[in-house]
């Protein structure tokens, strides 16, 4: 089945680039209308309702940021993939908002794992695009207050505050929450190490990312266990042993 796509582009290498490697690596992607402003988005949104899956955004347009025209939009029906220049704040808010995007210069690989993600009918674009909003161009980790989980039921939203631990279970990673509730996530571990890293997250273990807030008890050994507040005991790999220390160092001063 094809998967219709809208690319909004301002640059008409850029533009002939992304449709060239659409073309050539994702053939399943058939673009059916394009612009380079977010007057062009507003309009092809209005004239195309329901006629694209897709759109491939650049942010920085002639007219102002892509999210100005996003804003305007009473709804969001297809599924966004961001294309954008490397700025680690801005790429941080597109994993929290479980948004995709590629960055330029394109890569084949990188554009074939967006593309292999997008969501059909997808009903959770709108309050995506709300977290990234509030998180696009901060600075600060204050700024990101909830995360994006991409599940196979969906997009979960889930304040970081209430995420107890991560497991890893092969290419998939179980978030356990303080309510008791469990949720899949259609990620590796590994992503959300370095997503999470500054927020009081820590990896202890191949398979465990702990929320040091949920921390009761450390008891030390080669590498030693930890008991969470919910009771959980999760052991700590001899060879993340130093990263728990340095993390507790930083959040509660000399131990």
């Amino acid at each position: 089945m094809l998967t219709r796509a809208l690319i909004i582009e301002d640059e008409p290498e850029g533009l002939e680039n992304l449709k060239n490697l659409l073309r050539m690596y994702c053939p399943e992607v058939e673009v059916v209308a394009e612009g380079g402003s977010n007057a062009d988005l507003l309009r092809l949104a209005d004239e195309n309702e329901d006629k694209f899956d897709v759109a491939f955004l650049d942010i920085g347009l002639p007219d102002g940021l892509v999210f100005q025209s996003l804003q305007q939009l009473d709804e969001t029906p297809f599924d966004i993939i961001f294309v954008t220049a490397f700025d680690k704040y801005a790429l941080r808010a597109f994993e929290f908002a479980a948004i995709d995007y590629v960055t330029k210069p394109i890569e084949r690989e990188e554009l074939m794992r967006a593309v292999s993600r997008i969501r059909l009918k997808n009903s959770e674009t709108k309050e995506r695009l709300e977290i990234l909003q509030q998180t696009y161009n901060a600075n600060t980790p204050n700024a990101f207050e909830k995360i994006g989980i991409s599940a196979m039921d969906g997009v979960h939203f889930v304040r970081l505050g209430e995420i107890i631990r991560l497991e890893a279970a092969d290419n998939y990673t179980h978030f356990l929450l303080s309510n008791g509730t469990k949720i899949t996530a259609s990620r590796t571990i590994k992503g959300y190490e370095e997503t999470l890293g500054t927020f009081n997250f820590v990896r202890v273990h191949k398979k465990h990312i702990i929320n040091l807030n949920f921390m009761r008890t450390y008891i030390k050994g080669e590498g030693g266990y930890i008991v969470l507040e919910n009771g959980d005991t999760i052991e700590v790999s001899r060879r993340k042993k130093a990263n728990l220390m340095e993390a507790m160092r930083k959040s509660h001063g000399e131990i």
